[in-house]
């Protein structure tokens, strides 16, 4: 019990650090000295860590006993929706290239 709750909090905490990090890299970028590219990049990456913090404290995506069918499913599923993000702007950038 005590365990789950500190997982809890534990969690809850870096959700909330991550969060205000990328709030406050948005509010005041001239503060952190980010151009625009350095600025996209630091609050994707603070994304996909906050997505990483939620799999672990929350979801428990490693804790399921037995086969580890969920965390395959997310794993494909990430992997379609990444495939099929990479490819609509790679589809969109040749097609900006052949217009012009």
């Amino acid at each position: 019990m005590i365990q789950a709750l500190t997982s809890r909090f534990t969690g809850y905490f870096l959700s909330l650090l991550l969060t205000l990090a990328a709030y406050f890299i948005i509010v005041s970028p001239s503060y952190f000295n980010f151009d625009v590219k350095t600025a996209v990049i630091t609050i994707f990456t603070l994304a996909l860590l906050q997505s990483l913090v939620q799999l672990i404290f929350f979801i428990h995506v490693w804790k399921e006993k037995g086969p580890l069918w969920n965390l395959w499913v997310f794993i494909s599923t990430v992997s379609i929706i990444f495939i099929i993000i990479f490819f609509s702007i790679w589809i969109i950038q040749h097609l900006n290239y052949n217009m012009q």
